[in-house]
C-alpha cells in the first residue's frame, strides 16, 4: 500500500512540476495558419538549431512498418500510418521553431508529436520493393513526403525467416523559413508465424537503422549555419496479415522513441 500512495504521490509531483515548467514556457504567436506551423524565430540558437535537426530527423523518419519477406513482383499495398514521437516541445529547438495560433495552443497534446501519413508500396522484382510516403498537417503549413527502395537479401521459405536492407529519403515541404532532408539506411530481420490456416500470419522483426539529417534556413530572421547530424536507432515490431489487411506496430528506440502504427490492404 505504501509503494502505490509513494507512486501515486510521485506521478502527482511530477505533473505539478512539468506544468509549472510549461507554463513558463512563451509560445511565438502567429495566427496566419490555424494550427501550430514552422517559422523560425530571432530567438534560435545554433545549438537549439542542430537539436532541432537531430530530432527533427527521427520524427519524419520513414517508417513502412513492414517486415523482411519480399512483396513479389506486381504485388502492391496501401496504408494508413500514424508515427508519435516523444519530443520535448517546451525546448527551444521546438518551441522556437514553431509559431502557434494563440498562446495556449501547445505543439502537441499528449506526451509525443503524432504525424499520420499515407504510403504506397509495389513489388518491382521478386527481391526489390519500392514505397513511397505522404503527408501534410492540416490547418498548418507544412508537410513530408518520402521514398524508399528495400532490397531482400535472404528469403529461407522453409524456416520462414528473411532479411533486407532499405534506404530512404524524406524531406519537409511548404515553410519559407527552412528545409529539411532525411536520409536512412535500415537492416532488418523477420520470421513469419501461421496464426490459422493459410490466410492469418504475424511476422515480428527486429532492424538498426543509421539516418542523416540535414537542415538550411532562409529566414531574414536568423543567421544560422546548416546542420547535418548522423544518428541512429533501433526498431522492434510486427506486422499482422489478414488475409489482405495489414496491420502493423513499431517501437524505434533512440534519442527521442517514436511508437508507430499502420493499416492497410495489399494485393
Amino acid at each position: 500500500m505504501k509503494i502505490f500512495r509513494f507512486m501515486a504521490t510521485s506521478l502527482i509531483l511530477w505533473g505539478v512540476v512539468s506544468s509549472s515548467f510549461a507554463q513558463d514556457v512563451k509560445l511565438h504567436v502567429n495566427p496566419r495558419w490555424k494550427e501550430c506551423s514552422l517559422q523560425l524565430d530571432p530567438s534560435l540558437t545554433q545549438q537549439a538549431w542542430r537539436q532541432f535537426t537531430r530530432e527533427a530527423g527521427l520524427v519524419a523518419y520513414f517508417r513502412p512498418l513492414t517486415d523482411a519477406k519480399p512483396m513479389g513482383a506486381g504485388h502492391f499495398e496501401l496504408a494508413v500510418l500514424q508515427w508519435e514521437t516523444g519530443i520535448d516541445a517546451t525546448k527551444p529547438a521546438w518551441n522556437d521553431t514553431f509559431v502557434h495560433p494563440d498562446s495556449a495552443h501547445w505543439l502537441k497534446e499528449g506526451p509525443r508529436l503524432g504525424f499520420p501519413g499515407l504510403t504506397a508500396r509495389v513489388g518491382i522484382t521478386k527481391k526489390m520493393d519500392a514505397a513511397i510516403y505522404w503527408t501534410k498537417s492540416p490547418g498548418a503549413n507544412y508537410g513530408f513526403y518520402g521514398g524508399q527502395v528495400q532490397y531482400n537479401l535472404i528469403n529461407d521459405l522453409q524456416k520462414k525467416w528473411a532479411a533486407s536492407t532499405r534506404i530512404n529519403f524524406t524531406s519537409l515541404y511548404g515553410p519559407e523559413d527552412l528545409k529539411v532532408s532525411i536520409y536512412g539506411l535500415d537492416v532488418i530481420a523477420s520470421r513469419e508465424f501461421r496464426i490459422y490456416s493459410d490466410w492469418a500470419y504475424v511476422s515480428p522483426y527486429i532492424g538498426v537503422s543509421t539516418y542523416w539529417s540535414s537542415s538550411h534556413e532562409t529566414s531574414e530572421k536568423v543567421d544560422l549555419r546548416d546542420e547535418n547530424v548522423v544518428g541512429g536507432q533501433a526498431m522492434a515490431g510486427a506486422v499482422i496479415k489478414l488475409s489482405v489487411a495489414r496491420v502493423g506496430v513499431e517501437y524505434s528506440f533512440a534519442k527521442v522513441n517514436t511508437l508507430s502504427f499502420k493499416m492497410g490492404v495489399a494485393f
